[in-house]
């Protein structure tokens, strides 16, 4: 790991809210995500579902809470790991996929793969889809997030230049220069991190962000 790499939780991922595509769908794939690794080729479980197992793991089983009794002749609950949750999560990636090749440019839909993807770690895909929506919409909020994929991918002059254009875009946002300059002090382009850290700095004194950053590139 890189010593910038410690800055990337502070990137910020978009908060955009997609129309509603298949939200009964979305519901769905809210309980089973985890499942969309297996179902897209990969075992791939996001931070969040990985700490939750490793606190379950060092739990006592005392402290375990136990599952309830099941009344007799009551069928179990389907669980995320159900077939019929498999299903569903499948049956959602089927529809947003039909739903783009009737419509190729339905935002709506590309923007939902893309986040799918990105979720579990498939930055390759969530790259094509976050690309195929920007040249019919541009969106700071989905540009900041390809950076990101970008930056996962290794493609870190490519992620510099997305979060370029999003501070063109709104240059007076402190998060859009918070991530150019926490991207180029991962590179170790301290000389171009100075000046939008000092800047950062000026608008946030005392942000203990921007002083991490700051620790790293250096200077008075």
């Amino acid at each position: 790991m890189t010593t910038g790499a410690s800055f990337l939780f502070a990137l910020k991922r978009s908060s955009f809210i997609l129309p509603d595509v298949m939200s009964k769908e979305n519901v769905v794939f809210t309980a089973c995500g985890f499942l969309l690794g297996l179902i897209l080729g990969s075992m791939v479980i996001g931070p969040k579902l990985a700490q939750s197992k490793v606190a379950a793991a060092s739990m006592s089983p005392d402290s375990q809470i136990s599952p309830a009794p099941q009344a007799a002749g009551e069928a179990p609950p389907a669980g995320p790991g159900s077939m019929e949750g498999m299903a569903a999560v499948q049956k959602q990636i089927d529809g947003l996929k039909a739903t783009i090749a009737r419509e190729p440019s339905n935002v709506a839909a590309l923007l939902q793969l893309g986040n799918m993807y990105m979720d579990v770690s498939k930055w390759p895909q969530a790259i094509d889809y976050f690309e195929r929506a920007l040249k019919v919409r541009e969106q700071a909020e989905v540009r900041t997030d390809l950076a990101i994929c970008y930056r996962n991918s290794g493609q870190m002059e490519k992620s510099l230049e997305s979060f370029r254009r999003v501070s063109a875009a709104q240059p007076n946002d402190f998060q859009a220069a918070f991530n150019e300059a926490a991207i180029l002090t991962e590179m170790k382009r301290f000389d171009e991190a100075r000046p939008l850290i000092a800047r950062l700095e000026r608008e946030r004194p005392g942000d203990a962000e921007v002083g991490k950053l700051k620790a790293v590139v250096g200077g008075p």
